[in-house]
């Protein structure tokens, strides 16, 4: 447990730095941005406030997962996690879709802009980025192996969380976008291509949308309860039927909680209810080393039902 504890803190700790360098460069970027009129460098300052707001909801995710579950919330708050994402993915698309429609009508209408501020501005950012992976992918190592630890007690966090996920990835597109601006200002800069700052802000939506839809439909998918994506129901009713003394399987629900921490209910037949515990303790353990489902629900039956699925 003090293992578990130990990687949550130092998931607060280095996502607190991570947001106070963004936050700060932030500011500068969006008054220097304004100030040469760069929608390049205005998309990529947006693209760092999307960046402090995923930080900042990745920081209350943490703490709301820490609350102990009450009558009115078994689970816990680990679905403010999921929430979280949800949210942020939102920001980005609307993000994307102004970013576009401002590089369109640059692009029809061609504006002037200075190349120096651009490079220079771009380049300081580039840095930042850059201690903020590296401090996201260490922290990211240091959560992972916490993973044996928290799946000992399904009330503690194990594995890596949408939110931390998402932020390493928000990061790692904004140091390619930082050097797609600075590439831009490079180009203004020595040819007066104008055009080269809407282009490349379009090439900044083109990093922003793909990854923030994979991360909002994994998100949706979680709040439907849909069966996670690397778990077969087929495959895991099929398991639970090579279980000596079992008959059937019905009713067999599989879902994800929150990131890493999946739940699994079902109904099961037996041909003797002699047998039950140690079927049981069979299922069990089929479900958590085969499947990695800590979190089962098992219903013992002695007949079959009508409704099978």
């Amino acid at each position: 447990m003090e293992t578990i504890l130990s990687a949550s803190n130092n998931r607060k700790k280095t996502l607190k730095t991570v947001l106070l360098l963004t936050s700060a460069f932030f500011v500068i970027q969006i008054v220097v941005g304004f100030k040469i009129a760069s929608l390049a460098v205005i998309s990529d300052a947006g693209h760092m406030l999307i960046d402090a707001a995923g930080l900042v909801m990745a920081l209350l995710a943490i703490s709301f997962t820490q609350k102990p579950a009450t009558p009115l919330r078994t689970y816990g708050f680990y679905r403010a996690e999921i929430l979280a994402s949800l949210l942020n993915s939102i920001f980005l698309i609307l993000l994307a879709v102004f970013i576009l429609y401002e590089a369109f009508q640059r692009i029809l209408h061609p504006y002037e802009v200075n190349g120096f501020p651009m490079i220079i501005i771009a380049s300081i950012g580039l840095g930042i980025n850059l201690i903020g992976i590296r401090l996201l992918a260490k922290v990211r190592v240091e959560n992972k192996r916490s993973q044996d630890y928290g799946q000992e007690k399904f009330n503690a966090p194990v594995k890596e969380d949408l939110n931390l996920h998402g932020a390493y990835l928000e990061v790692l597109a904004d140091t390619i976008g930082s050097a797609g601006v600075i590439g831009a200002g490079i180009i203004i800069q020595i040819t007066g291509f104008y055009l080269a700052d809407p282009l490349i802000s379009i090439g900044i939506v083109a990093l922003i949308l793909p990854r923030t839809w994979l991360l909002l439909k994994k998100a949706i998918h979680i709040l439907i309860e849909g069966t996670p994506s690397h778990l077969c129901h087929e495959e895991i009713k099929q398991a639970i039927l090579k279980v000596r003394g079992v008959t059937g399987v019905f009713d067999l629900h599989i879902w994800t909680i929150s990131s890493g921490i999946h739940a699994l209910s079902a109904h099961v037949v037996i041909m003797d209810n002699n047998r039950a515990s140690t079927i049981l303790q069979e299922i069990n353990s089929i479900l958590e080393k085969g499947f990695d489902v800590t979190h089962a629900t098992i219903q013992i039956e002695s007949y079959h039902q009508s409704n099978n699925i």
